[in-house]
């Protein structure tokens, strides 16, 4: 079994791979409590649905966890992990200034997307940051826009405004506002889904125009109804790229 990890802001996510790197399933922890990693690990044993792991990837935007990160993996699952970017690149060409500094995830995602596509390509991932990517028809990663995604934009609404409760942003059929925390609610997700919108649509026209948008992200599937531009929606992107780096690699 193979075993994939994406170390988010917000959570850690494991795929799970067989021996022929078909997708079985996916669990997800706190970023916030990465020793949970152990309690996991015991619960899939105990349900024996997790065979003897023979390899650990891991792509991590927060390396000042990659210390404990290892030390937990390696107790857990008997194996020290491969980390994207460190014993294993992407093959994705950044044409950016400071290439060095795009995160690993972007790299991941826009590869794996083109690797889809095999064209003109916007990689939108609705999570914890709202990160639109434009990758060319050759497969490099142009570029891009980062914004703050919904749970961000509602905590620094209410850490910043005295009177306004934390909420949970939620599409209302009603854009009108009834009460704070409706209004709150309609300005936080239809002003995202205005934004998201927008920055697909700028990336599209700077490809050229009729690029393919793959949407990847946490919040992707409840923000799919609203975004008409989004093609293909993957949400396990990142970890299945992962794996498809490793392999290329490897030369396969």
């Amino acid at each position: 079994m193979i075993i994939g990890i994406d170390v988010g802001n917000t959570n850690i996510d494991f795929g799970f791979f067989d021996d022929e790197d078909r997708f079985l399933f996916q669990e997800r922890i706190p970023t916030a409590r990465v020793e949970e990693i152990l309690t996991l690990h015991e619960r899939l044993r105990e349900s024996k649905v997790v065979s003897s792991v023979e390899l650990v990837l891991l792509a991590s935007v927060r390396p000042q966890l990659d210390a404990s990160l290892i030390t937990f993996i390696r107790k857990a699952f008997k194996v020290t992990p491969r980390r994207a970017g460190h014993e294993f690149g992407v093959p994705i060409c950044a044409r950016v200034e400071a290439p060095e500094r795009v995160g690993i995830d972007r790299l991941i995602n826009a590869w794996e997307a083109h690797r889809r596509t095999r064209t003109a390509t916007v990689v939108a991932s609705l999570g914890t940051a709202l990160v639109v990517d434009a990758v060319s028809a050759g497969g490099e990663l142009l570029g891009g826009a980062i914004a703050p995604g919904l749970r961000i934009s509602a905590a620094a609404l209410h850490e910043k405004c005295a009177q306004l409760p934390l909420v949970d942003p939620a599409p209302f059929l009603d854009p009108v506002g009834r009460t704070t925390e409706h209004a709150m609610s309609v300005g936080l997700f239809h002003g995202l889904v205005g934004a998201a919108r927008h920055l697909i649509r700028q990336m599209s026209e700077s490809l050229g125009g009729g690029a393919r948008v793959v949407a990847t992200g946490g919040d992707a599937g409840r923000l799919k109804p609203y975004l008409p531009e989004i093609h293909d929606l993957v949400p396990n992107l990142t970890l299945v790229g992962l794996l498809h780096a490793w392999r290329a690699s490897e030369g396969r």
